[in-house]
Order: C-alpha cells, then sequence, then structure tokens
C-alpha cells in the first residue's frame, strides 16, 4: 500500500518508540479513507477504540468527503454491532463492560458504543484468517 501512496498505521510499526499515539489522530483527520480492522482483541484496546470514535466524528462531519471501509477479521458485524448472540460470547459487548468498571474510561465508554454501533452497520469486508 505505501508504493501507492497510501499511508497505513499500525500501532505496532508506524510509529518510532517514544513518538505520542496521539499523533495518529492527525492522520485520521486528513485521511479520505479509513479502514479500521475489527479483530477478536480490537475492542480490548482504549486506543483502538478512542481512533475509532475519531474517525466516526470526522466522516460525520465530513459532509460525505470521508469513508470507512470496515474489515472484519475473524469477528462478525454483529458483534461490532453490539448485538447480542446467544450461540457465543460477544467479545466486542465484554470488552465494553471491563472498560466501563474502570473509572478513568467511564467518560468515553458511551462514544465507542456509539462508534462501534455506526461502523457496525457500514458494510465491509469479512475475513476469516482460516481462509488464507
Amino acid at each position: 500500500m505505501t508504493e501507492a501512496g497510501i499511508l497505513v498505521y499500525r500501532d505496532t510499526e508506524s510509529l518510532p518508540v517514544g513518538e505520542k499515539i496521539s499523533a495518529l489522530l492527525p492522520a485520521i483527520e486528513n485521511s479520505k479513507i479509513c479502514i479500521p480492522i475489527f479483530s477478536t482483541t480490537y475492542a480490548s484496546s482504549p486506543w483502538c477504540l478512542r481512533e475509532l470514535a475519531h474517525m466516526v466524528d470526522c466522516t460525520l462531519k465530513s459532509n460525505g468527503n470521508k469513508k470507512i471501509l470496515p474489515i472484519f477479521l475473524d469477528v462478525e458485524p454483529d458483534d461490532v454491532k453490539l448485538r447480542p448472540n446467544e450461540l457465543k460470547p460477544n467479545l466486542y459487548i465484554q470488552a465494553l463492560l471491563e472498560h466501563q468498571k474502570q473509572e478513568k474510561f467511564s467518560t468515553e465508554v458511551e462514544s465507542w458504543e456509539k462508534a462501534l454501533i455506526e461502523v457496525g452497520k457500514i458494510r465491509g469486508w469479512n475475513w476469516q484468517e482460516h481462509e488464507g
């Protein structure tokens, strides 16, 4: 992707050690397309949820000039929409409940929940890791 002029940000690789993760927020603001990759551990990361809420805010304020194209990696869109499932526990609901227990995140959980539900409505790509 970088060869095509597309900047890719991954929490593990894109930022030099010591640089603030908040440097990603301006990148989100300046992007025309955001592609969050929802995994089984995505909702466990407060930073991923903050980034997602920022993506949704920027997209809603862009008058249609920005898009979010979600990828669902080993999770279903219903997980991201926070829909309960009788057959298996919803990891995203469980993660938000854990965040809500921590006072430092209590004011953010509602915005994270709204962002997850909003992006869960967007038709994206479902990909199971075992599919190759």
